[in-house]
């Protein structure tokens, strides 16, 4: 009775909180502009070693730059690999401090906003203005809280699987991604696993290495979020 309870709640959630239909009563930027070919990586939840480590070494091969939305968990506990892909050119944005829905839907509160891009601020020297909620859940007030705080809050219109324990192929998790991709796409992958400093985590990698040729090869240029929306993607601290 509790699983189907649970079911039921997770799924009325994503219908009404989460990208990329109604969900954020259009607070959420999902795309870009749809008369250019230029599409976003976009990565959640990590980084975790040796998965994020695994990916940006892929990307890097393919010259291909992404954007990586950060637990502050695992921000501080990766702190060096967080400066690599920093340095590396990926854009950083704040995922929240732990992870938890609960923190998006109270009405109240924003510590959970505040402490993630405090640790990401303290590693990199400047402070994420990119925000993506756990799950994707934006109720109004949590809008409100980000606004206020000067935040671009990203959602997505690509959504893939790659979440999923046991992972999917990434090759099946590319090609379905691959047919809905449109110009001005924000794709949603996940590098690692929120709270998890070691995980091991292979399809996306291989999702990546699949998908980054083929949309190249019918157009596309890959970019970053601050530069597909024209925001800027951190402030000074």
């Amino acid at each position: 009775m509790k699983n189907t309870m649970f079911l039921g709640l997770n799924k009325t959630g994503n219908l009404l909180l989460s990208p990329p239909m109604g969900g954020g009563l259009g607070q959420f930027r999902n795309h870009g502009p749809r008369n250019m070919r230029r599409i976003a990586l976009t990565f959640d939840d990590g980084p975790s070693k040796p998965c994020t480590e695994e990916l940006i070494e892929a990307m890097g091969e393919m010259n291909v730059k992404g954007t990586f939305f950060c637990v502050g968990q695992n921000a501080v506990i990766n702190a060096d690999l967080l400066r690599r892909m920093d340095a590396e050119g990926h854009v950083i944005g704040n995922h929240s401090l732990a992870h938890r829905r609960i923190t998006s839907i109270k009405p109240w509160g924003g510590d959970h906003i505040d402490e993630g891009a405090r640790y990401i601020g303290k590693i990199l020297g400047k402070l994420p203005r990119l925000y993506r909620p756990p799950w994707g859940w934006l109720t109004p007030w949590e809008g409100r809280r980000l606004h206020q705080r000067g935040y671009t809050i990203v959602g997505w219109d690509v959504y893939t699987l790659d979440w999923c324990i046991p992972e999917i192929d990434g090759h099946a998790i590319a090609d379905k991604a691959r047919r809905i991709t449109r110009p001005g796409s924000m794709l949603l992958f996940h590098d690692a696993y929120p709270g998890a400093q070691f995980w091991q985590k292979r399809e996306t990698t291989r999702a990546i290495k699949r998908i980054v040729p083929a949309l190249r090869a019918e157009g596309y240029e890959f970019v970053t979020v601050p530069e597909l929306l024209n925001v800027a993607g951190y402030t000074s601290l």
